[in-house]
């Protein structure tokens, strides 16, 4: 049965509540061939759905809004080439487990699991570490439904075209239904996380990536000192859930409030953050100990940077900030990415420095990432998909080699462009 929702009065909101739209129809389908008729019989602009977890409004549409939430689980698995093929709908909080049985896990993750496999692929969503790239660098193949419902296989033999636009692509070519993984054996790790001075890691930070399989680290603004996180393979015994956990969401949220709303309180909270975080340590597997608590809403901001880049912009970034009287509570996030060949990836042809700013969802993020978005421009950076920035067609064609390419894959799987909303237009198309 395919679920269909005409409820005009059911709004559809991403994460942070930033972008809400109502769309006309809302598709719940629970199969490959339920989803092929949906496309078939939408109306309107076209959007996919998954976590809704991207800032950009990449889902809005007034049109037909298809979730592919039902989509889930393990299709099949390769165990001599240690690759799985997933439904793309399946949140990567949910692929762990099952891989782990299987005797595999994800090359890499990030600190957030709730987004989908085919969310995390479409927008280069990435962890950090040397010589690991981003999801969009695991894909080996993956089943694209185009808007006229053509089932489409594609991998590095097949569709090949095809294959290096869908691995990163906006949902603008159509709605991946699987997607095969290129993954590791199962491994543990074993996570630390200290406090540093911000001088000491930026002048070693090469050498600390060469010691850790992961590494990234969280700068205040008006602080000195750093929040590092390393996370590295392990032998050892793996470490119990502590039997009480800090309210990490709610003292953000608590921190954010005071930080943004008493004057003088941003450099005293932040100062006062890094007073409390200490060392922690814990060991487990590596899909339990990837992931972080990130319930407290923020809006974000990503640029990736050429990595000889990287310093020197964050460097820049935070003497601009730092000039200036706003207020913010939230860290910048510095993170290592390695290069990859999609077309659309933003760290297509370059190992790249990826620097995330947040700000609290109590406050207007727009005065901050105004002021700090012309800086990573001098950098050569590359915006984040999911993320928010302010870049059309104009300015973003020169940064990517295969610009054309992607839009000729396009053209020719939507020519009437029913998969594209207004931000698609506009940062594809303008």
């Amino acid at each position: 049965m395919l679920l269909l929702s005409k409820d005009t009065k059911k709004q559809w909101s991403n994460w942070s509540g930033i972008n809400k739209t109502t769309p006309a129809s809302w598709l719940t389908p629970q199969t490959e061939e339920q989803l092929v008729s949906a496309l078939c019989h939408s109306q309107g602009p076209v959007r996919v759905v998954g976590s809704s977890h991207s800032f950009t409004p990449l889902c809005a549409t007034d049109g037909t809004l298809i979730d592919v939430g039902h989509l889930q689980g393990l299709v099949s698995h390769d165990a001599d080439l240690c690759q799985a093929t997933i439904w793309a709908g399946t949140q990567l909080r949910h692929v762990g487990q099952p891989l782990w049985r299987l005797g595999q896990s994800l090359i890499n993750q990030g600190d957030v699991d709730v987004q989908t496999l085919a969310g995390a692929c479409g927008t280069s969503t990435h962890g950090t570490g040397l010589g690991l790239g981003s999801f969009s660098s695991f894909v080996r193949g993956l089943r694209l439904v185009t808007v006229s419902g053509e089932v489409i296989e594609a991998n590095d033999n097949e569709n090949t075209d095809i294959f290096k636009a869908v691995a990163t692509s906006l949902g603008a070519l159509g709605v991946i239904s699987q997607i095969t993984v290129q993954n590791v054996p199962a491994y543990h790790l074993s996570q630390h996380e200290y406090v540093a001075p911000l001088d000491d890691i930026l002048d070693g930070f090469d050498q600390l990536c060469q010691q850790h399989r992961h590494i990234e680290f969280f700068s205040f603004f008006r602080a000195n000192e750093v929040i590092v996180k390393t996370l590295d393979l392990s032998d050892a015994k793996i470490t119990p859930s502590p039997l009480i956990e800090l309210p990490v969401s709610s003292i953000l949220n608590v921190s954010s409030w005071l930080a943004h709303g008493v004057p003088g309180m941003s450099a005293k909270m932040q100062k006062l953050l890094l007073t409390c975080q200490g060392q922690t340590h814990k060991v487990g597997p590596a899909y339990e100990v990837f992931p972080s608590p990130r319930s407290a809403r923020f809006n974000e901001m990503e640029y990736e940077l050429p990595y000889a880049n990287g310093v020197d912009c964050l460097r820049e970034i935070r003497a601009v900030v730092r000039k200036s009287r706003l207020r913010t509570l939230y860290p910048v996030e510095f993170r290592r990415v390695a290069a990859d060949d999609v077309w659309l990836s933003p760290f297509q042809g370059r190992d790249s420095a990826s620097i995330s700013i947040h700000q609290h969802v109590c406050a207007d993020h727009r005065p901050l990432f105004d002021l700090i978005e012309p800086v990573f421009w001098r950098y050569g950076g590359r915006p984040h998909w999911g993320k928010l920035h302010s870049l059309s067609a104009k300015e973003l064609a020169p940064l990517y080699p295969h610009w054309q390419d992607f839009a000729n894959v396009r053209q020719r799987l939507d020519p009437h462009g029913r998969m594209l909303n207004e931000h698609l237009r506009k940062v594809l198309l303008a």
